[in-house]
């Protein structure tokens, strides 16, 4: 009787126990989901790609040489001007003093200069007729010669003054627009020590350029003449095509980040693109048309071995090098009961997605490029039990 309840008691017992292990087995033996993306065909492109800022080809900073009170100015903002317009004009009155004064001072140095050029020519014939001694002759000669000499100052400083007044008249050097203007009527500038910028003129915008910042690791493969795309956020969505015209040796070193400045001409012939915007850039390095086109996610997809098809193992990494730029690559696709894998030979590689060819590939084949392992929905004798889940491999 005693071992007849011992039994009972314990029956309990080893049925909960093997319950708790057959919910654990459960809860061991996931089920796969697969994360999967198409294999298209497309163009392979492969891009560095870099930020910098719009410019204008030609950027002129506009002076004056004069000092004064600004008496005019007859351009703005924005304003399309040629060359040679007036732009503004300084107050004249002192310059034109100026001249009056060395019109004066030459006037007077030519009366000098024909006083004594006469007083030469009589001394000299006195000194012919023994009425004059040569010392005289001499001494008149020598004073004709200063005369001379005050006449030719004098016709420079003329020449200058007159020079002065000129650039009263501030006057475009190029064709272009204005881009900053810093005067207005009425205020004094001094060109004592350096001329000051009154306008600053940026040419023709029809073609613009970007000083771009190419990073050491990627200037290797920025060539001349190679082709850019620019984008800037005042246009999403639109690119404008530009080519590299410059790669510059001199580096810069911003941060302990080591670039290389790189010139690109953009056509601006709508003038969308205005000087200062930061535009992102992306130079193609390399391209294949037309080309079975892998996830880059799949390639980096690695599964579990409980994951594989039956008769199926996990492949050796790094399967070796094919030829040129080719490697061997593995891509994995849902088979009965499991992945199955496929080896490819991988090319050019792009932002998204690789060059890929091989026996069984095709167009428009499903890849998998992750998974998420869901355990049983069964519950416990005693509380539900929570699905436990989460993307493997290399997909995400």
């Amino acid at each position: 009787m005693r071992v007849r309840n011992l039994v009972l008691l314990l029956l309990p017992l080893v049925a909960l126990s093997g319950l708790g292990v057959w919910w654990w087995a459960r809860q061991d033996s996931p089920v796969w989901t697969w994360k999967t993306a198409v294999l298209e065909r497309t163009d392979v492109r492969s891009l560095v790609t870099a930020t910098g800022n719009i410019e204008a080809v030609t950027t002129v900073q506009v002076g004056t040489q004069v000092s004064g009170i600004v008496a005019e100015r007859l351009v703005d903002f924005n304003d399309n001007v040629r060359k040679g317009q007036l732009l503004a004009r300084i107050d004249p009155t002192l310059s034109r003093a100026d001249v009056d004064a060395a019109e004066a001072r030459l006037a007077s140095a030519r009366a000098s200069e024909l006083r004594t050029r006469l007083e030469k020519e009589r001394v000299a014939g006195l000194q012919g007729q023994g009425a004059a001694t040569v010392r005289e002759l001499e001494l008149a000669q020598a004073d004709w010669a200063v005369d001379v000499a005050e006449v030719r100052s004098a016709e420079v400083a003329l020449r200058r003054a007159r020079r002065n007044l000129d650039y009263t008249d501030i006057l475009a050097p190029i064709d272009g627009v204005v881009v900053r203007r810093d005067v207005d009527v009425g205020q004094t500038v001094n060109a004592g020590f350096s001329a000051p910028v009154l306008f600053v003129l940026a040419g023709d915008l029809a073609q613009v350029q970007v000083l771009g910042s190419v990073d050491e690791a990627d200037v290797g493969r920025v060539l001349p003449d190679q082709t850019v795309a620019v984008s800037v956020q005042a246009w999403p969505g639109q690119t404008f095509p530009g080519r590299v015209q410059q790669v510059r040796l001199q580096s810069k070193l911003v941060d302990n980040v080591v670039t290389y400045p790189t010139v690109v001409a953009v056509e601006n012939q709508e003038g969308k693109l205005r000087p200062g915007m930061t535009a992102s850039l992306e130079f193609l390095v390399a391209e294949v048309k037309d080309s079975l086109c892998a996830p880059n996610a799949a390639l980096r997809f690695r599964p579990e071995a409980t994951m594989l098809a039956a008769g199926q193992s996990l492949p050796e990494e790094g399967g070796g090098r094919g030829k040129g730029r080719s490697k061997a690559g593995i891509l994995w696709v849902e088979g009965e009961g499991g992945l199955t894998s496929l080896s490819v030979e991988t090319g050019l590689r792009g932002a998204t997605c690789t060059e890929v060819k091989g026996e069984g590939v095709s167009e428009g084949m499903s890849l998998v490029i992750g998974a998420e392992a869901q355990t049983s929905s069964s519950t416990s004798p005693f509380s539900a039990a929570k699905p436990v889940s989460g993307f493997r491999g290399g997909g995400f």
